[in-house]
């Protein structure tokens, strides 16, 4: 009896090592076919890695280019060859991203060493200023993150074709933040919305929610192929987080899916390239208050670059290049005390628009487009009624940027963006900035008199 018992306890064993290695095998790409319209971008992947590369390297005055948090405290290890029971050591590394996941506490960094991870995982790590956090991948390390095979399957089987809004059934974001002053850099995060069932608001790269994001850094990660969006606020109360140097591209079924949406108040969005979403770019939605959305290429998206729907934001030093339906869109009511500056529109669609629901009450009021350069063919049309201002400065000329076909967007020394900025608050000296990614000139304060802000 006993010797029957050892046979069926290691066989159960054997059963159960089985189930949970199906469970933690990636899941198979798609084709993603999706985004071969002729707006999208389909450049060469090693000359779009350039252009990332480019954006993350960029300096901008009185801003350190390497936003990591500086973390002194304890340091764990994950890597596919690890095991969960074992203490988390760079020579006895945990093994799954979840249980890594369950384990980030105040002043500790977490690295993923080499390999694919499956999702989703959810960080409920309650850090503060003096005391972050931070998941990241090992230095010079690809560390993929994907769902598992076996879940695409039973959502295959579970939900059928066709579009659904299914909550019960509702795809969990790769990685998702409900904590405070976490940062996730460095990872790549490859979604399955080729191969799931079309099910409407889910499937994020990473999500910030459950009142999670103050504080919060998403840096330097590569997103892709996920069913809503690369980056979310989940509308649950987060503030005050950054959003710097990624890469988000291929994201999405419909216009409600978008690079980043952003509910969220006093967020920074900066030197990310957002490429091929079909809904918007950066979505600043609903109104959130003091958005910063500077030094970020959106391009080929199927709306427009960027929406605003919020007070009293700063969109600044952008490439706008060639989305479907054009550069900005202004929309509505809470679209309010907004400046527009700085930025190159490469958009036959037109560089701005507007949206009033066909109602005088909802009109968007008193924003400012100004010091922009319009490149030929995009067109700049008369501002909606609400005290909105298209100033004198805009200028309609080539950028004469150094390779916009190999998305290298740095302006040449003749080009007529050089030197006809405007100051948009950042910490300059000297002469005015440069209209574009780059900052060119540096104020001083006797020669902010002489070139004042846009008013």
């Amino acid at each position: 009896m006993s010797r029957t018992l050892t046979v069926l306890a290691a066989l159960g064993a054997v059963l159960f090592a089985t189930s949970m290695a199906a469970a933690e095998q990636p899941a198979a790409p798609g084709d993603r076919a999706r985004f071969d319209q002729p707006w999208h971008i389909k450049l060469p992947r090693e000359t779009l890695l350039a252009a990332w590369k480019r954006l993350q390297a960029l300096e901008i005055p009185g801003i350190p280019v390497d936003q990591r948090f500086q973390i002194t405290g304890d340091t764990f290890y994950v890597s596919p060859a690890g095991d969960d029971a074992a203490d988390g050591s760079q020579e006895h590394p945990w093994r799954t991203l979840a249980h890594a996941a369950k384990r980030l506490k105040p002043a500790t960094v977490i690295y993923l060493r080499a390999g694919t991870y499956v999702g989703p995982a959810e960080i409920n790590a309650k850090c503060s200023a003096d005391k972050p956090a931070a998941l990241r991948a090992a230095p010079g390390e690809e560390a993929l993150v994907t769902y598992s095979e076996a879940w695409v399957q039973e959502m295959q089987t579970k939900l059928g074709g066709g579009e659904k809004v299914d909550s019960e059934h509702h795809y969990p974001p790769l990685i998702s933040v409900s904590g405070t002053y976490v940062e996730i850099s460095g990872l790549h995060l490859a979604g399955v919305r080729d191969r799931l069932p079309q099910n409407k608001y889910s499937e994020n790269g990473i999500s910030l929610a459950g009142r999670g994001g103050e504080g919060c850094r998403v840096l330097y990660n590569e997103i892709e192929n996920v069913g809503h969006c690369g980056i979310k606020e989940m509308g649950h109360g987060g503030r005050a987080f950054l959003v710097e140097g990624n890469f988000v591209h291929d994201i999405g079924h419909t216009f409600h899916d978008h690079g980043t949406y952003l509910p969220a108040d006093d967020v920074t969005v900066r030197k990310n390239l957002f490429l091929n979403a079909t809904g918007w770019g950066v979505h600043g939605y609903s109104s959130p208050k003091r958005l910063f959305v500077s030094h970020n290429i959106c391009a080929g998206n199927d709306c427009d670059g960027i929406i605003m729907a919020g007070p009293d934001f700063k969109v600044v030093h952008n490439i706008l290049y060639k989305n479907k339906q054009g550069g900005l869109f202004f929309f509505r009511k809470e679209c309010r005390n907004g400046l527009v500056a700085n930025n190159v529109f490469v958009e036959p669609g037109g560089a701005v628009r507007y949206d009033c629901c066909g109602d005088k009450k909802e009109y968007p009021t008193r924003n400012v487009v100004d010091f922009n350069c319009l490149a030929p063919g995009t067109r700049l049309a008369e501002p909606m009624p609400g005290e909105n201002k298209h100033g004198s400065q805009n200028l309609t000329a080539d950028p004469k940027s150094a390779g916009a076909r190999d998305f290298d967007f740095s302006v040449a020394a003749d080009s007529p963006c050089v030197g006809k900025g405007t100051d948009v608050g950042l910490k300059l000296t000297g002469q005015p900035p440069d209209i574009g990614l780059t900052s060119g000139g540096r104020w001083t304060t006797k020669e902010n008199a002489t070139h004042p802000p846009a008013k």
